[in-house]
């Protein structure tokens, strides 16, 4: 059986409170009774919660490009169906911590939001958060925010994409406007923006520079009524593309380069994610269809050999197999991928962890580090971490 906790926070201009999965919303645990670390409060092993009204209204510069000369890029799974919106962030088993972040309007921020942040960019331990952060990293984690919803029902996440598809990867969006990196949009788009059309108008007022590695990011974004996909293709003239499609679902391959019918991008990572929420996504229509939908596709199911078909794609980039740039699709076959060293260690390696919880960090494992589905007509974001499904931790942004 499901456990489902809640908790209820009060004497807020726009109050936060944390509810269960059924229509009531009933308050079950007071947030007093948490225990706080300074500005912060635990809700669970990995997970923290943070009221952040301190902090910049414009992305500090240092924060991501250079991040102590180290730059992470993670997977990703998003779906959104009717009034529901769903992400996986697929990180590397880690002992990283996450933050429910909660925002309230302000001189500089129009809109009150709640999301989730990663701090895989500063490795924030459960050890180093309960020492407590300094001030100054603490304006830093809203902008670490990778999805959320605002009062507005805006909703967005970032996922990661590979830009060897692209004739030329994005350098400048908008040269001489607001520098903003791909990442930090969901933070500055959950504060300013009301809708899509106003998030679109956001993107075309800023350059928008790619995340420092050869990947770069994508950004789903919807409201009440609509949904869009917003890509930077560093194609001269068309520097930003809005995508929209029957079934809005987006992984780690440019959206604008599918045009549906199986014939995937020649890099394209998230095949085998993309095709089964595609083939579920009548599923999806719920909250519990929505969390449902992306447990199919919790990332650990890469190291399992007996799902078919075998998560191929995830590997694509590891696996040296001849002529694979010219006829990568016809290589995306399980004995193939399975004879390559690094994919067998990897197999081998998460055997191990799923028998007795350890790892070494060396073997390059990854998981669903959080999975956040939302309902968007009552402002509701629920996350799971860590792939502990049976758990799953309720928050309702009140109007």
């Amino acid at each position: 059986m499901k456990k489902t906790f809640i908790f209820f926070l009060m004497a807020f201009t726009f109050g936060l409170t944390a509810c269960n999965n059924d229509d009531d919303y009933s308050p079950y645990i007071n947030p007093n009774d948490l225990v706080r670390f300074g500005k912060v409060a635990k809700v669970a092993d990995y997970l923290y919660y943070y009221e952040a009204d301190n902090y910049s209204p414009d992305p500090p510069s240092q924060l991501l490009m250079d991040n102590n000369g180290k730059m992470d890029v993670f997977g990703c799974s998003a779906v959104r169906n009717g009034n529901f919106y769903g992400r996986n962030l697929d990180f590397n088993i880690n002992e990283i911590c996450e933050f429910i972040i909660k925002t309230n309007p302000s001189a500089t921020r129009k809109h009150a939001s709640i999301g989730v942040a990663n701090t895989c960019f500063y490795d924030l331990t459960k050890e180093s958060v309960e020492a407590g952060l300094s001030d100054e990293l603490l304006k830093y984690i809203p902008w670490m925010t990778l999805d959320g919803i605002n009062d507005a029902g805006l909703v967005c996440n970032v996922n990661v994409v590979n830009a060897a598809d692209l004739k030329e990867k994005h350098g400048h969006t908008n040269s001489g406007k607001p520098q903003i990196m791909v990442m930090q949009l969901i933070r500055a788009l959950l504060d300013n923006c009301g809708s899509v059309e106003e998030a679109k108008t956001f993107v075309k007022n800023h350059d928008v520079r790619p995340i420092p590695t050869t990947w770069d990011g994508h950004i789903m974004i919807a409201d009440p009524n609509k949904t869009v996909i917003v890509e930077f293709t560093g194609e001269k003239g068309e520097e930003v593309k809005f995508v929209e499609q029957k079934q809005m679902i987006m992984t780690n391959f440019y959206n604008h380069l599918y045009n549906g019918d199986g014939n995937f991008p020649q890099h394209a990572c998230g095949i085998e994610r993309y095709v089964i929420l595609e083939k579920n996504y009548a599923t999806s229509n719920t909250m519990e269809g929505m969390w449902d939908l992306l447990k199919m596709v919790r990332y650990t199911l890469s190291y399992d050999t007996n799902v078919e078909p075998f998560w191929c794609s995830e590997y694509y980039d590891t696996a040296k197999i001849p002529d694979f740039d010219k006829y990568p699709q016809s290589y995306w076959m399980k004995d193939k991928v399975l004879a390559e060293e690094k994919p067998k260690k990897e197999v081998k390696a998460y055997e191990e962890y799923a028998k007795t919880g350890k790892y070494d960090p060396k073997d390059g494992l990854w998981f669903t580090t959080h999975n956040s589905t939302f309902d968007i007509q009552n402002r509701i974001l629920c996350v799971t971490i860590r792939e502990l499904y049976d758990k799953r931790y309720s928050f309702r942004l009140d109007e």
